[in-house]
């Protein structure tokens, strides 16, 4: 599953703020919860998107979620506490998304024309 979250840098630290991902990239994967995969940060460019940004991170189950809650590793919090200070208090939304062939489909059944749920 792909967990994309958007964000918006703070006035006069976007500069700032790309040097910080560079360089703090490797310490995002290493000291990372268990079961997630950083791939990336990225910039809205050309007027696409909602917000200026979006990290991208990959995990297989919805029980990762609780462990990236659990996470108690001191570079790790000091990572996402860095990161929050570059960005602005306006609301922003996640995304989740699951490979389509991964994805339980749930679909009413399909009635045969002339026939209702009672007479089937």
């Amino acid at each position: 599953m792909l967990y994309i979250t958007n964000f918006n840098v703070k006035e006069g630290r976007q500069k700032e703020f790309q040097m910080w991902v560079k360089k703090t990239e490797d310490l995002l994967q290493k000291h990372a919860p268990r079961g997630w995969t950083y791939r990336g940060t990225y910039a809205y460019v050309l007027g696409f998107g909602p917000h200026g940004g979006a990290s991208i991170w990959e995990c297989k189950t919805y029980s990762d979620f609780d462990a990236w809650r659990e996470h108690n590793d001191e570079t790790w919090i000091r990572l996402g506490e860095d990161f929050q200070d570059f960005l602005t208090n306006e609301p922003a939304e996640s995304m989740l998304l699951r490979e389509i062939g991964d994805t339980k489909i749930i679909e009413k059944p399909v009635m045969e024309e002339g026939k209702s749920r009672r007479t089937r």
